[in-house]
């Protein structure tokens, strides 16, 4: 038996939420996903830029404080000290990176993970909004988004609390990687290793994430029962769930680039968001559709099979009675 095989074995199989009638193979979820952001703009910019304000704490704190903090490190030290005699200048310039560095520690390291939950409390809002968009259901934006955060908000914070400690461990690892190479010249080891052991735990985290926030709000499973499938169908879809998960983190990454930061910064605060939800569901449901909808139709079809049979096996049984009984002589009543 193939692990594919072992791994379905292990499914929890269910019939989504979706209404009757809605293709279950879907073909062309690009298009599908496309079409779903043309005809939502309106409703998706809103979305977005109620999830911004999920963002605010984040935002606040590294665009404002931690830029305020480093100029008031800056205006406190003398970069002129020593010059025409030797490198006395180099004591400032250290202290200066090593206390801007304290700062990055302490912005990111504080605010990254109640900023996750705040995203994920929002988030299940959001991705009920674009999960009815995709199935072609009216959506009323305040009314469904704050259904999405009453039915759903657990399982979206238990998800985004395992990425903010992720995230929290990775950056804050990152910046005592560059303040001690600053600083010192080199870094210690364990540094890297923490930080690529939090990477690896990170990407796989995603790919679970990647499917398993559409399966949140597609199916009515138990929790244990979601975390399970969402490992198992990720198990089995490991190429082009790390394709996709690559690819986001690749624009994510673009971020980073000086000429195209702004831009993605821009296109994050406007839809981003919105369209990252709509997109990542389009593909949960489509390796849901593929494995947990396949199988559960295929058992509905063997279950009807059999009913077929017995049903079929009853009646010959019934018309052998009957014949037996019309073929059997009448007994006279003695008197």
């Amino acid at each position: 038996m193939s692990v594919t095989n072992k791994l379905a074995e292990n499914l929890a199989l269910s019939r989504d939420l979706s209404p009757e009638g809605r293709p279950i193979l879907y073909k062309g979820r690009i298009r599908q996903a496309m079409q779903v952001i043309l005809v939502n703009m309106t409703k998706l910019v809103l979305l977005n830029l109620i999830m911004v304000l999920a963002c605010a704490p984040l935002i606040v704190m590294v665009f404002y404080y931690q830029r305020m903090q480093e100029l008031n490190i800056l205006s406190g030290l003398n970069f002129s000290t020593g010059i025409g005699i030797g490198l006395g200048v180099q004591d400032d310039t250290v202290s200066a990176l090593s206390q801007i560095y304290d700062v990055r520690l302490k912005v990111y390291g504080i605010t990254l993970f109640p900023t996750c939950i705040l995203f994920g409390l929002f988030a299940s809002g959001l991705y009920y909004c674009c999960r009815n968009m995709l199935w072609g259901a009216k959506v009323k934006i305040w009314k469904h988004f704050f259904r999405g955060i009453k039915v759903h908000w657990y399982k979206y914070v238990l998800s985004f609390a395992w990425l903010g400690a992720l995230a929290s461990g990775f950056a804050c690892s990152l910046i005592m990687i560059l303040k001690e190479t600053a600083v010192q010249g080199s870094a210690n080891p364990a540094w890297y290793v923490l930080t690529v052991v939090i990477g690896i735990i990170a990407l796989a985290s995603a790919m679970y994430m990647m499917i398993g926030n559409g399966m949140y709000v597609c199916y009515r499973f138990k929790m244990k029962e979601y975390i399970k499938n969402t490992c198992c169908v990720a198990l089995m879809t490991i190429v082009p769930t790390l394709i996709v998960v690559l690819f986001f983190s690749g624009l994510m990454a673009l971020s980073f680039v000086n000429l195209l930061n702004i831009f993605i910064l821009i296109i994050m605060a406007m839809i981003g968001f919105s369209v990252f939800a709509v997109f990542s569901l389009a593909f949960s449901q489509y390796v849901c559709d593929n494995t947990i909808g396949y199988m559960y139709e295929e058992q509905l079809k063997i279950k009807k099979k059999e009913q077929e049979k017995l049903a079929k096996a009853k009646n010959q049984a019934k018309k052998k009675q009957a014949a037996l009984n019309n073929g059997r002589p009448n007994k006279k009543k003695k008197r």
